[in-house]
């Protein structure tokens, strides 16, 4: 009896602080699914140990994130992983007052160690919580870490920061756009609210060319015997050797995988044939880069014109991130001229004395490829109404175009019939992200599957 005893307190206490090692029969690989309900499942079987290393492996875009490729959260995103290569940023609109990368920041800032010194001064702590400074560090220890992750990914770019902003030097955009480029088996999304910037910068038809000249340098590196990079019958530089940093901060040389010699052909140049000393960048092709989706995050009609730098701008594939939504929209309503532009269902036209709508000549736009939408998250969340989500589901429905509603954030639709339901802070977790009793999860075809 005393017997049995001693093994349901070791049985209990097993279960509650790690695994059993041994003494019961070995439970599944965790993860093996890829779903985050089976880590709240199964979690409590798992050493202390193992779990920090689970979630670091989730927190993709570091250096701990190697394990990602095993540990693989279920779709419950618009990406797989991010990647921030930049740091810090400053707010221009009222969708930024709760950021939630400003909170992030400012809690990385107080851990302590490296990490605190990467986020020192970014932020600054006043009475509604941390601030952005408007100070911007670039990364270098992660500008290269996508090129070391063979599996395909959808890759969110600087969710810490916005890409376009205006501290950040056009030489630092090329030197992003130049990873993108090579690491051409991922498809990088790009979100910012800083339109303008980003419609000069694509529009600019001097980018391709920077570009390919950062990419230039990378195949230009001389090797570890002092030779030339070789060069292919079209006047490809094919690069032998590349030295790179990794996530442990040492550098060392490491002779060029195979999957990056596709990304580096996508560069053209000047004098096909010639000796390696005279080949010159002058572009890429294609240009614009298939793997790159650039979109803008719009929160209110007031910034609908946001959209508008988007339509206007070359690209592979565009879309919009409605998060958070803090008043009701309408996409189809872009300011053109005299007019408005559909960029759902595509159009021009106006609106006549008697409020017709009538269709005008405009600029050959192409509508958007894809819609994000959702709630706001934090201590000051401010609610969605559940009609504002309603309103542009269905105009994406009717229009074809993918809608994927991410959350609803802190806030969520109480109990009671329409229209005197009431929303009731809940918290995100709680809240969930079912809209009308479904899961609006649609993704563009050009997205990779998931595997």
């Amino acid at each position: 009896m005393q017997i049995c005893s001693q093994w349901n307190i070791k049985l209990s206490l097993a279960l509650r602080f790690g695994d059993l090692r041994g003494r019961v029969r070995r439970q599944p690989p965790l993860f093996a699914g890829g779903t985050h309900d089976r880590l709240a499942g199964t979690g409590r079987l798992v050493s202390a140990r193992r779990g920090i290393d689970i979630w670091r492996g989730l927190t993709a875009g570091s250096s701990g994130a190697a394990a990602i490729r095993r540990y693989r959260p279920a779709r419950e995103d618009w990406y797989d992983t991010s990647w921030n290569p930049t740091a810090g940023c400053s707010g221009v609109s009222p969708g930024c007052d709760n950021c939630w990368a400003m909170r992030v920041a400012g809690q990385l800032a107080r851990m302590g160690g490296a990490t605190a010194a990467r986020y020192t001064g970014l932020t600054k702590m006043e009475r509604a919580g941390p601030v952005w400074t408007g100070v911007i560090r670039v990364r270098d220890d992660l500008l290269t870490w996508p090129l070391y992750r063979r599996q395909p990914r959808r890759i969110a770019v600087s969710l810490m920061s916005d890409l376009f902003h205006e501290a950040l030097t056009t030489a630092t955009i090329d030197l992003v756009h130049a990873v993108i480029a090579v690491a051409h088996w991922h498809t990088f999304l790009v979100l910012t609210k800083r339109s303008q910037r980003m419609r000069d910068y694509y529009s600019d038809p001097q980018t391709p060319c920077r570009i390919a000249e950062e990419i230039g340098r990378w195949a230009s590196e001389p090797s570890q015997n002092g030779g030339s990079p070789a060069v292919s019958a079209r006047g490809t530089a094919v690069p032998t050797i590349l030295t790179s940093i990794r996530s442990t901060g040492r550098a060392r040389t490491v002779s060029t995988p195979q999957h990056w010699i596709v990304g580096f052909s996508r560069v053209r140049y000047a004098t096909p044939g010639a000796t390696p000393s005279a080949v010159r960048p002058v572009g890429l092709e294609p240009w614009p880069l298939p793997n790159l989706w650039p979109g803008v995050s719009v929160e209110d009609q007031s910034r609908i014109g946001r959209i508008g730098d988007l339509l206007k701008m070359p690209a592979a594939m565009r879309w919009v991130c409605f998060e958070p939504l803090l008043d009701r929209v309408m996409p189809e309503a872009i300011p053109a001229g005299d007019g408005y532009f559909d960029c759902l269902a595509g159009g021009h036209y106006t609106i006549d004395g008697r409020g017709r709508v009538v269709s005008i000549e405009g600029p050959r736009w192409p509508p958007l490829d894809w819609v994000v939408a959702g709630g706001e998250i934090g201590v000051g969340a401010r609610p969605v109404q559940p009609d504002w989500l309603r309103a542009l589901r269905d105009q994406c429905i009717a229009a074809r175009v993918p809608f994927f509603f991410r959350q609803w954030g802190e806030w969520a639709p109480g109990s009671g019939e329409e229209p005197t339901r009431t929303l009731v802070r809940v918290g995100k977790r709680a809240a969930g992200r079912l809209l009308d009793s479904r899961i609006w999860d649609e993704l563009p075809e050009a997205f990779p599957p998931d595997e």
